[in-house]
């Protein structure tokens, strides 16, 4: 038996054992590609943050008016 991996809605009934360890072997792995997918999302978001943090005091400690201390 074929799986179509981008239809997870397939009917599971009647199925060989191997068919079987094949679909609990595919859904394990989507589930930890979500996981790794979202850990490295929110990696991304802190990252993102820290660099915009950094490149505005950038530009804020470059402002030609600040008066020299």
């Amino acid at each position: 038996m074929q799986f179509d991996h981008f239809n997870l809605k397939q009917d599971e009934g009647l199925m060989s054992i191997e068919d079987l360890r094949a679909l609990r072997l595919r859904k394990q792995k989507i589930e930890s590609d979500k996981k790794a997918r979202k850990y490295i999302l929110e990696i991304n978001k802190r990252y993102r943050k820290m660099r915009d943090y950094k490149s505005n005091n950038f530009f804020q400690n470059m402002n030609p008016f600040k008066k020299a201390a």
